[in-house]
């Protein structure tokens, strides 16, 4: 007696099904993973911190309207909107942080 035995799904599908999982986890999960990472303060505890020299590294990105900043050790990040103020250039410099904007 012969068997009729159905063919086996060659390779490259289960490699495409794999490649589509991971494409989906990297745009959605993890995005969304970073951002729950990231504190949101008030203006007055960045102001805080610059004052106490307790940021470690300061972006300001003027299109999104916020400072993107880090503590000393640079084990937690936080961010926080812009407000207008003149002297934030200097008052990083004066906290000793690391600092940089946004190239647009």
């Amino acid at each position: 007696m012969n068997e009729v035995k159905t063919p086996k799904k060659p390779l490259i599908y289960y490699y495409a099904i794999m490649l589509l999982i991971l494409l989906l986890f990297n745009f959605l999960a993890m995005p969304w993973i970073a951002q729950r990472q990231i504190q949101e303060v008030d203006y007055g505890t960045f102001m805080q911190m610059a004052r106490d020299k307790e940021i470690g590294q300061a972006e300001v990105q003027k299109t999104e309207n916020q400072i993107l900043f880090t503590d000393k050790d640079e084990t937690a990040i936080y961010k926080t909107g812009m407000m207008p103020d003149p002297d934030l250039t200097q008052r990083l410099f004066d906290s000793g942080a690391k600092f940089s904007g946004e190239i647009i």
